[in-house]
């Protein structure tokens, strides 16, 4: 698919979703207007039908019409919902569009750099369509360097502004997570491995928060305090969220989540809005933490 195909793809799934229900009328004058019009060529009905089409086999986004209205609709917006990658293509185009609408006060747009690594991005996504292993070479933090690091690449995932590739190391039964931008080489293999089929990336990581993998879930309680019950109301830490009581000097959210690096670093970003209540031990470690910092400071 060319990026200009793609581009007018998500466009109109973008102009039909955000409608509910619109004409062939409406999409093509939106179109005409469309900066990924760039040829200001109109939308003829055959080339809507053709991209209909297209769309359903390349999404799996059903447009359908109306009959009566000739009125056009996502027939199952779950396709666009329910899955992340079609959902953030969606996002993603739909914010591009609304910055290439305002270039002209792009100076005023504010945008959070990600140093992703984008070149081994597509090379280890390509690996990962065929199941091939990857060899790489690997500089971690404290500027350790491993080479010839042989791994089934499993999957992706973004977090915090980087993006991980999380990999079966060989030989063994570890999963490790790798930096996309510490890593300093990457060579496919012709060897093949058998990505499990019982294996999910959402279940690996439903009791966890962010990319560490290294404890065990609990029930923890966190007590929010002034304006972050509001704030975690309307953006949970996490999908497990429960508002177990609530009052007007504060609200308790219950979560099953591990108590990993990530989740702990979350917590601490909240300052003295958000208190650990249990279990005790959880609330030990936090306020060892918290008197290590205050200590820093004497």
């Amino acid at each position: 698919m060319t990026d200009r195909l793609y581009a007018k793809y998500m466009w109109l799934i973008s102009t039909i979703y955000d409608a509910g229900k619109i004409s062939f009328e409406d999409i093509a004058r939106k179109w005409d207007d469309a900066y990924i019009n760039d040829l200001h060529q109109p939308l003829k009905l055959r080339t809507f039908h053709n991209h209909r089409n297209a769309i359903l086999m390349q999404f799996g986004v059903v447009i359908e019409c109306q009959r009566g209205s000739n009125l056009y609709y996502i027939d199952n917006p779950d396709a666009l919902e329910n899955d992340s990658i079609n959902q953030w293509l969606l996002d993603s185009f739909a914010v591009s569009n609304l910055l290439m609408d305002n270039r002209n006060i792009s100076d005023r747009i504010m945008l959070e750099d990600v140093p992703s690594g984008r070149y081994y991005l597509e090379i280890i996504t390509s690996a990962m369509r065929d199941n091939r292993q990857i060899v790489i070479d690997y500089e971690d933090f404290f500027g350790n360097i491993i080479q010839g690091l042989k791994v089934n690449p499993y999957f992706i995932r973004l977090f915090k502004r980087r993006w991980y590739v999380m990999a079966l190391v060989l030989p063994g039964k570890e999963i490790r997570r790798f930096g996309l931008d510490r890593i300093k080489r990457v060579e496919v293999l012709d060897s093949k491995f058998n990505y499990p089929k019982d294996f999910s990336p959402q279940d690996y990581y439903t009791d966890y928060y962010g990319v560490f993998h290294d404890a065990k879930p609990m029930t923890i309680r966190l007590k929010a305090y002034r304006e972050k019950p509001n704030y975690l109301r309307s953006l949970p830490l996490h999908h497990s969220q429960r508002e177990i009581e609530s009052k007007a000097e504060y609200t308790i959210f219950e979560y099953k989540i591990a108590p990993t690096y990530d989740f702990i670093q979350e917590i601490l970003s909240h300052g003295n809005q958000l208190e650990v209540l249990s279990p005790g031990a959880f609330r030990q470690q936090i306020k060892a933490i918290i008197q290590e910092m205050h200590d820093f400071y004497e």
